[in-house]
Order: C-alpha cells, then sequence, then structure tokens
C-alpha cells in the first residue's frame, strides 16, 4: 500500500468515527479500506443479490397471501353488512305498509270538545247580585238630626 492512499483511508475512517457511521476506529478504518479496495467490495455486492432474490420471493408470496386473506375478511363483512341493511329496508317496507293499511281502515273521529261546565255558585247572602238600583244609598246611611 502507498502513503497516499494509507493517508486518504485514514482520513475517509477518521470522518466516518465522526459523522457516526461506525462504532470504534478499526471498523472505520475497514470501511474506509472497502471503499478504496474494489474487490473486497465486489465480494460483498456479488453475495447480496444472492440471497436477497429468495427472501423477496418469499416475503412477496407471504405479502400476498395476507392481501388475500384480509380481501376475503373485508368481503364477507361487506357481505354481512349487506345483508343487514336489506333486512332492515324490508321492515321499513312492511311497517309503512302497516301504516298505510291503518290509516284506511280506522278513520281519526274527530274529537269532540266537551263544553266547559261551569259551576253555579250558590249566592251568599252578603255578596249578592245586587245593583245599585237594588239598594238606594239614603236608605243605608241616616241623614237625619244627629242625636
Amino acid at each position: 500500500m502507498d502513503v497516499f492512499k494509507l493517508q486518504k483511508i485514514n482520513s475517509l475512517a477518521k470522518e466516518l468515527r465522526s459523522h457516526n457511521f461506525a462504532d470504534s476506529s478499526d471498523s472505520a478504518f475497514q470501511q474506509a479500506e472497502q471503499v478504496f479496495e474494489p474487490s473486497v467490495q465486489q465480494v460483498v455486492v456479488e453475495e447480496k443479490p444472492v440471497i436477497a432474490p429468495r427472501i423477496d420471493v418469499l416475503s412477496e408470496r407471504k405479502f400476498e397471501m395476507l392481501l388475500e386473506q384480509n380481501n376475503k375478511r373485508y368481503e364477507q363483512e361487506i357481505g354481512l353488512l349487506r345483508s343487514a341493511l336489506g333486512t332492515l329496508a324490508n321492515e321499513i317496507e312492511c311497517l309503512k305498509s302497516e301504516l298505510k293499511k291503518m290509516s284506511e281502515q280506522n278513520p281519526k273521529p274527530k274529537e269532540h270538545q266537551e263544553p266547559l261546565k261551569t259551576e253555579v255558585k250558590p249566592e251568599h247572602p252578603r255578596q249578592g247580585k245586587f245593583t245599585s238600583s237594588d239598594v238606594d244609598i239614603q236608605k243605608m246611611f241616616y241623614f237625619g238630626a244627629k242625636r
């Protein structure tokens, strides 16, 4: 390794460590070496695609199965809601028809208002139906000489 390349690796390791891309200086140095040495990087790149497609295929299939299960469950719930809505609509129609039949069979009779009964109060002797012509004021008061 030449000195110039080693200085670049050290400076990159220092920056990786300062930006928290590496936990220790050793791991930062290894990451910096991978950047400058293409042979190590190619080996890592070649291994990952081999494993990744298998996982992707399995995860895709699992994801599809989950989606299918959710779709079936939602379809069942929607079907139940539709049937419940249909029964409610039928019951409303039955109630409307019964109301029409009841209104046609029994026309509402007009309510007769009973006349108000006025209670006849017996006349009190001190408070009767007296008018001013019935009682003369001159008969009530004495205007004669005082004794």
